[in-house]
């Protein structure tokens, strides 16, 4: 896509033409993305982001990006780079394209499920428990198990306040269910907001009343405790835990195996193998360290 191709529907000048593959934002970066550049402190993340293939910015900051290929100016990128996502995810199939709702023969889809009636795939022998919710773009693998009540396919907070309201980002991506995991009752796995698929692994296992946001990676055999929140486009390795009331923060990454202990809030990355726990969270020898010195 061209930025000029936008430029009247989004009230874009566009400074430097050239094409782009997606929108994306500077904290998620996706091959060849058009982002919004509004402070200095984002073009100091932009200089770390090669992904990035244009900008939307403001008249005073485009005189410190000359070497962005592709650049517009808007009175407000922000809210301009999401008006765009949202025109893209409603009006074009740049992100997903739609076929009719696939169930196949074997599944075990109870009477009283909701399933979508366009854009879900339910693989062989799986089953869909009473009350569970199946929304569009959700793809469930073989012997997967969605307990009741569970919803799949919903969304995440990307919101943004402006002086005549909010703008919410339509969540354009969905979710993918490998063979054989789990997502127990009351959990919500949200669809990615891009181009994209928020994933749990093969054999992982969603807790009762856990919240998986949009783009977690959840890895193979993983298991995610009940009522923990994984936020966005956190990637979670193989054979993980993550304990129960855990907390794991933005754009974060848990190594393979990692354990991350009950109620812990996780603010930076978890190395593989390594256990984790407190508020906020560090590694578990220190944390019991620490509560020893305190008696």
């Amino acid at each position: 896509m061209l930025l000029s191709e936008f430029a009247r529907v989004l009230r874009l000048e566009v400074r430097r033409d050239g094409e782009f593959a997606t929108p994306g934002l500077l904290a998620d970066p996706q091959p060849r993305m058009l982002v919004f550049v509004e402070s200095r402190r984002a073009i100091a993340l932009l200089r770390r982001t090669p992904e990035v293939s244009g900008v939307i910015t403001t008249v005073e900051l485009a005189m410190e990006l000359d070497d962005v290929p592709a650049l517009a100016i808007a009175d407000d990128p922000r809210r301009t780079l999401f008006e765009l996502h949202n025109h893209l995810a409603r009006h074009t199939d740049l992100y997903w394209s739609d076929f009719p709702t696939e169930i196949h023969e074997s599944a075990e889809v109870h009477p009283r499920a909701f399933v979508a009636a366009s854009n879900v795939r339910i693989g062989p022998n799986t089953v869909v428990q009473p009350n569970a919710t199946i929304l569009e773009r959700c793809i469930l693998g073989a012997s997967v198990v969605v307990h009741a009540g569970a919803a799949l396919g919903g969304i995440g907070f990307q919101v943004s306040r402006f002086p005549d309201g909010v703008v919410d980002m339509v969540h354009g991506g969905g979710v993918l269910v490998r063979d054989g995991a789990h997502v127990l009752s009351h959990a919500v796995v949200a669809a990615a907001l891009f181009r994209q698929l928020t994933t749990l692994g093969a054999g992982s296992r969603i807790g009762n009343h856990a919240f998986v946001s949009h783009n977690v990676q959840v890895g193979d055999r993983t298991f995610v405790g009940h009522g923990a929140v994984i936020n966005g486009n956190v990637t979670v390795g193989p054979d993980a835990w993550i304990g129960p009331g855990a907390v794991v923060s933005h754009g974060l990454r848990v190594g393979a195996r990692a354990q991350v202990s009950l109620g812990a809030v996780v603010v930076k990355d978890v190395k593989p193998d390594q256990r984790v726990s407190g508020n906020f969270a560090m590694d578990h020898t220190r944390f019991l360290r620490r509560l020893a010195a305190r008696r």
